[in-house]
């Protein structure tokens, strides 16, 4: 569909492995990794008050239609509303479509953002933008395909830390990649690999497969305790370099990586947190017997672990990519998944207690298109875009912000979607304001942004 440039114009913003081999740490590599320029500083030296404990932030990569599942318009012409029907939900006159039964009977228990825009609608940019907070202009698959700032979940990890020794503050499922994983944009930049995300390894596609815990997470056969502890200490013995007179601060964050390292090498909690043989059959059934019900599962466990931000990527390459056949994808596969995914992962951590302290975020690199193509789709469109947010000590049952009649732009209450982001910083208590110092410049968590106030 042709791009308004008045559309344009109102809308526009101000933009911007393994850990350790088995027995030992690869320095040269690591050290690669770790930027010797990042020097903080901060308007406010520590975490501001948080009221959540944990994220779970679940990316519909590839572009989810908002048309088509939490904006729908029904007295729009035919050739913009879709084939799909509306349903009631629990909250009165709102109303989401008839493939998201589940999640209809629970729209009191979340809140839903009808009028979330950014400024790019290239797949490349705009996941960048969404992992990030900063746009990536010229993002591509080649020259552009790793982070050109910190992802949230590093920030996070970064400034919070891991909650209990022996995990990990930052975990990606199933990995850090996006677009088939021609693109790594949850990656920590210039904080330095100790801040990278942790990645589970591909999870079971159905309810009943044994998930295998990630091979970095088990010593080797041939390799006892007892000598493990040996190349640790011949390892600290060849490492002669004193800590005091390296002014750059690499040497240190080496350090904390490999502890952390040898913290989930050897510590039972790690292992416990990706073992999905320990859930009961009929829970991991509830879930579904799906990647999507799986993946949520294991984020649920990894939460009530402890991990301090988790990224759940719902595709494999691009699912919700939906230029062709986007009815037919979202009617029998996508939108029932998700609804059986999402509304579990809710019921579960309410029944755990878990929600009030676990923000869970469902998020889309941008929308599609209002009008429909000639291939039964929906293109790229990042003008109006919707966005679901619970937990974590948000209010809920709120439905903010509307598009237009064909659900084009924002009609009222624009929300930009670094203000979502603010919104989970909040909650998390990273001070968004925070600023790094990286080659010469200063770097903020976020550069622009509010948090939401009808969320708090």
């Amino acid at each position: 569909m042709p791009r308004d440039e008045s559309v344009e114009n109102r809308l526009s913003e101000t933009s911007r492995r393994h850990f350790l081999q088995t027995g030992g740490v690869a320095i040269g590599s690591l050290a690669a990794g770790l930027d010797s320029t990042v020097q903080p500083s901060s308007a406010r030296a520590a975490l501001i008050e948080a009221p959540a404990k944990r994220a779970i932030v679940i990316l519909l990569q590839g572009g989810c239609s908002q048309l088509d599942t939490w904006d729908m318009k029904p007295s729009a012409p035919s050739e913009y509303r879709g084939e799909f029907d509306s349903i009631a939900t629990t909250l009165p006159g709102y109303r989401v479509c008839e493939h998201l039964p589940r999640l209809a009977a629970r729209t009191d228990r979340f809140n839903v953002l009808r009028s979330v825009h950014h400024g790019t609608p290239s797949h490349e940019a705009a996941i960048h933008w969404v992992l990030t907070g900063y746009d990536y202009p010229g993002a591509n698959v080649t020259t552009k395909n790793r982070n050109n700032q910190p992802s949230v979940g590093s920030f996070v990890a970064k400034l919070r830390g891991p909650s209990r020794p022996g995990l990990p503050a930052y975990v990606c499922v199933p990995d850090k990649g996006q677009l088939g994983d021609r693109v790594r944009y949850a990656g920590a930049h210039f904080l330095g690999m100790a801040f990278d995300p942790f990645e589970s390894g591909p999870v079971p596609t159905d309810a009943t497969s044994p998930f295998e815990v990630p091979p970095y997470l088990v010593m080797s056969p041939s390799i006892d305790a007892g000598r493990f502890q040996d190349r640790q200490g011949l390892l600290q013995r060849l490492d002669t370099l004193s800590r005091e007179s390296d002014a750059s601060g690499m040497m240190t964050g080496l350090d904390q990586f490999r502890r952390t390292a040898l913290d989930m090498v050897n510590h039972p909690v790690t292992r416990d947190a990706f073992d999905l043989s320990q859930e009961t059959p009929e829970t991991r059934q509830r879930y579904g017997s799906h990647k999507f019900g799986q993946r949520a599962l294991l984020a649920r466990r990894l939460a009530e672990a402890g991990v301090p931000f988790t990224l759940v990527n719902f595709a494999d390459n691009q699912d919700w990519d939906t230029h062709v056949g986007n009815f037919t994808s979202m009617k029998n596969t996508l939108l029932p998944r998700l609804d059986q995914a999402v509304s579990t992962l809710l019921d579960d951590l309410t029944e755990r207690g878990l929600l009030d302290s676990t923000l869970v975020a469902i998020v889309s690199e941008f929308g599609r298109t209002p009008k429909i193509n000639t291939t039964a789709g929906r293109d790229h469109w990042s003008d109006v875009f919707s966005v679901v947010l619970t937990g974590g000590g948000l209010k809920t049952g709120q439905v903010l912000g509307t598009s237009n009649a064909r659900a084009e732009i924002p009609q009222d209450r624009p929300i930009h979607y670094n203000d979502v982001l603010a919104t989970i910083y909040r909650q998390l208590g990273v001070a968004t304001d925070r600023v790094f110092q990286h080659e010469g410049r200063p770097v903020p968590v976020l550069y622009h942004g509010t948090p939401i106030p009808e969320l708090l």
